[in-house]
């Protein structure tokens, strides 16, 4: 099964770059494009939580949350891999051209990570700790299991993970937005601001992710790093307003450190707080619900800016309150079981 999410997601990644335009075909462009972005979507749901369930599966309880970071450095990768692609797509099709066949070789190019990422998922097979644990007796509808006993903890989970997604889509996706709309850099310059935010993400996740297995306090750390992020988010953003390049690197690595510190925790988090009979559906319902609801992040930030008439008050004032909400709400969530076997 995971296999197949991670080669659906693929495929449909590469096939926008095949795509007819609108000139060529009308309307039937448009509907072609939204319902590959859904399957898009659709499969990295199954995947991203599929991928986070077995990695702390297979790893070694007093590693999970460095294997748990490092897996989510993936996505800091993945992001590197996209700019990686923009600045070879603008080299290869620049100005006009870029609109034409550019953006096309930047979807093209995700046939490279699939390769990559299917050859080493092709190995892999399910969990010792899932085939003894859950294959005798399988949940019929793992679901309404996790309704019926943990519902506290999806709410708990989607909260946070809402609110770390708001960090993410308000301020980092939203980066060459507002870099582009409110001063003066170049796409050259911005990509550069946005690769370092995703380098330092990269390098960082199984760093705090062990730092959290060393220091056995994953909720706390979580709670801990929200406050911070709250405190921290409006000198983040006028940083950025300044339009220094320099200023902006900083503010990126800073950026890319602290969200990186909470987000690299996850993994393990959720992991040791339900049973392995459930763990997929309840990791992967709750990421997917708090992802989506965070995805409003941008349209909620661009609202704010235009009534505080600041786009620096507007951006802080949804992502400073969303961070400490998850850092508040995180502290509900069970005791910590770091380096305990699990359920």
């Amino acid at each position: 099964m995971w296999f197949i999410s991670l080669l659906g997601m693929g495929i449909a990644t590469i096939l926008i770059g095949f795509l007819p335009t609108y000139y060529q075909i009308g309307v039937l462009a448009t509907v072609l494009l939204i319902i590959l972005r859904i399957l898009q979507g659709f499969f990295l749901a199954g995947e991203w939580g599929g991928g986070m369930t077995l990695v702390t599966e297979v790893a070694p309880s007093n590693y999970r949350g460095a294997l748990g970071g490092l897996q989510q450095g993936g996505a800091a990768l993945g992001l590197i891999f996209a700019v990686i692609a923009n600045e070879l797509a603008l080299a290869i099709a620049p100005g006009n051209e870029f609109s034409v066949i550019g953006w096309r070789i930047m979807f093209w190019f995700g046939i490279v990570p699939l390769v990559i990422a299917l050859a080493v998922r092709w190995k892999i097979g399910e969990s010792l700790e899932w085939l003894i644990k859950a294959k005798p007796s399988p949940e019929k509808i793992p679901i309404i299991t996790i309704f019926k006993r943990y519902w506290k903890l999806v709410i708990i989970a989607t909260i946070v993970l809402f609110s770390s997604g708001s960090i993410y889509y308000g301020i980092i996706a939203y980066m060459p937005t507002f870099l582009s709309l409110y001063t003066k850099l170049s796409p050259y310059q911005i990509d550069n601001v946005v690769l370092a935010t995703n380098l330092i993400w990269l390098f960082i996740s199984p760093l705090t992710g062990l730092i959290s297995d060393i220091l056995k306090y994953r909720k706390l750390l979580i709670a801990l790093t929200g406050f911070v992020a709250g405190v921290l988010i409006y000198p983040i953003i006028l940083l950025l307003y300044t339009g220094s390049y320099i200023l902006s690197i900083f503010s990126g690595l800073l950026l890319g450190f602290i969200f990186a510190f909470q987000y690299s925790i996850f993994p393990s988090w959720l992991s040791e707080n339900i049973s392995t009979k459930v763990r997929y559906s309840y990791i992967a319902f709750s990421i997917n619900l708090g992802v989506a609801l965070s995805s409003f992040a941008p349209y909620i930030v661009t609202a704010l800016s235009i009534v505080f008439k600041n786009p620096v008050i507007g951006t802080t004032a949804f992502d400073a309150i969303a961070a400490i909400l998850g850092g508040i709400i995180v502290l509900f969530s069970p005791k910590d079981r770091v380096g305990l076997t699990l359920e």
